[in-house]
């Protein structure tokens, strides 16, 4: 008399494939918590943005300077602070940090000198081949498994962002170069903090990273003139400091917290969320195709944490 049942080491018929190994469900959890953090640093980012476009009658700069000069002055007391009440931590002078500072610092000022240049929503649009360059070296790089849905939500968004930036495009371009360049830098600083350490908190990165930024500003500011700032400035600054920070430690929290490709699609929001602000605060509607853009945009960002869900 045979047995039907298969011995629990026994491979299987021929061309079976083997069970899935089950995620457990705190990466579920750390999964959608990255996904969260990633969403609210990317609208902060657009309002960070918007009010450094508000001080665009400042030398680039003394923008500069002033963003990560107060940023550190709410960021040391801090980190000080949180020092005291956890164990001592390897220093943060190590090669990579420096190196991932040495981008930040890249991206925000040529970030700032687009801003002040260009219009904001053809700024974001731009920066949104960031998920593309982080997808490819997460994937041809750190060998990170990149789903095929993935590469479609990005398809997607990408086709949304090249209905803004169709021909007859008046822009300078200075500041188109900038931005391209900035998008770069900030690929490679997301791809650096990735693969980090988990021990290098996002505080002491954004703050080692503003050190950079400042350093670079005041190299930028010699031999140039600044210009006296007033009290609706000094709001205006505070605002885009508070942004830039929230911004920056989400988005340090929301790459360690889940996949590139995962967390790389919803960069797209931006794009919509800038052209909100020209709609409400500016006053300047966008044509059809902008909003077709727009919408392939939204679908693309909201597409991969969606099908990602449901692969599980």
């Amino acid at each position: 008399m045979s047995c039907s049942s298969s011995a629990p080491d026994d491979p299987g018929r021929p061309g079976e494939k083997p069970a899935p190994t089950p995620i457990p469900a705190d990466s579920h959890d750390q999964e959608r918590l990255g996904i969260l953090q990633t969403f609210v640093a990317v609208a902060a980012g657009v309002g960070n943005n918007f009010f450094f476009k508000l001080l665009a009658a400042l030398p680039v700069s003394e923008i500069i300077v002033l963003r990560s000069g107060s940023a550190l002055l709410l960021l040391l007391p801090l980190i000080a602070w949180r020092s005291r009440r956890q164990p001592p931590r390897p220093s943060p002078f190590t090669r990579a940090v420096l190196v991932r500072a040495a981008c930040e610092a890249t991206a925000t000022a040529c970030l700032i000198f687009a801003v002040t240049r260009m219009p904001l929503a053809l700024v974001t649009a731009i920066l949104m081949t960031i998920p593309i360059m982080t997808a490819l070296i997460g994937r041809f790089v750190l060998q990170e498994a990149t789903p095929a849905t993935a590469w479609i939500a990005i398809g997607f968004g990408l086709a949304g962002t090249l209905l803004l930036l169709r021909p007859g495009l008046d822009a300078s371009p200075a500041g188109l170069a900038a931005v391209t360049l900035s998008a770069l830098a900030f690929a490679l600083r997301d791809v650096l903090t990735r693969s980090m350490p988990r021990h290098y908190g996002a505080l002491r990165m954004t703050a080692m990273a503003n050190a950079a930024t400042l350093t670079l500003g005041l190299t930028l500011s010699l031999g140039s003139s600044w210009k006296p700032i007033d009290s609706s400035d000094i709001g205006i600054l505070a605002a885009a400091v508070g942004l830039y920070i929230a911004s920056n430690v989400l988005i340090a929290q929301g790459i360690r917290n889940a996949r590139l490709a995962i967390t790389s699609p919803l960069r797209y929001t931006s794009v919509p969320l800038a052209l909100a602000l020209d709609i409400t605060v500016l006053g300047i509607m966008p044509d059809a195709l902008a909003l077709a853009g727009t919408a392939l945009i939204i679908a693309s960002g909201l597409a991969m944490p969606l099908l990602a869900a449901r692969r599980r």
